[in-house]
């Protein structure tokens, strides 16, 4: 007797690793059990593309510190920004059975689910909440506080 285990899919940027991102990875593995988790971390050429900025860790580094956090099954780079088609590419390679989104992550929902008919994919789209913490629960908060302890030192 087969295990019925669904693949679900997950992306980001993952750059300054925080509580949030801990928190959003084991919710989203335990959206169904048993699941294959696999987290898709974005390119630096995407990660300038969408914050304007680059990311303090490179890409590679980004993987590889994503693959050894305990709720990932796999993580793989997600592929270059070139047209409104790539953010699907990935999701047509590895066919997950659900995609788990931030709270804070603007793709169209409808427009995924569309395409997947179309590649006659059974996908189902979970948002998943903030998940707050007694701290820093952003990577921009985390760099904000960091600049704050930075200067603060200066002061002294």
């Amino acid at each position: 007797m087969g295990i019925d285990r669904k693949r679900i899919m997950v992306g980001g940027v993952f750059d300054i690793i925080h509580v949030g991102h801990i928190k959003f990875l084991w919710a989203a593995k335990k959206i169904y059990e048993p699941s294959e988790l696999i987290v898709v971390v974005a390119r630096d050429s995407t990660v300038k593309k969408i914050k304007g900025r680059p990311a303090v860790f490179s890409e590679k580094e980004r993987l590889e510190i994503v693959s050894n956090l305990k709720p990932v099954d796999k993580a793989v780079l997600g592929y270059e920004i070139t047209d409104s088609d790539s953010f699907f590419r990935i999701i047509h390679e590895y066919k997950p059975d659900i995609i788990a989104l931030g709270y804070d992550q603007f793709f169209n929902e409808e427009e995924i689910l569309a395409k997947a008919r179309i590649e006659k994919m059974s996908l189902k789209i979970v948002r998943l909440p903030k998940f707050n913490f007694n701290g820093l629960c952003s990577s921009t908060e985390v760099r904000k506080r960091v600049f704050r302890l930075l200067n603060t030192e200066k002061e002294e």
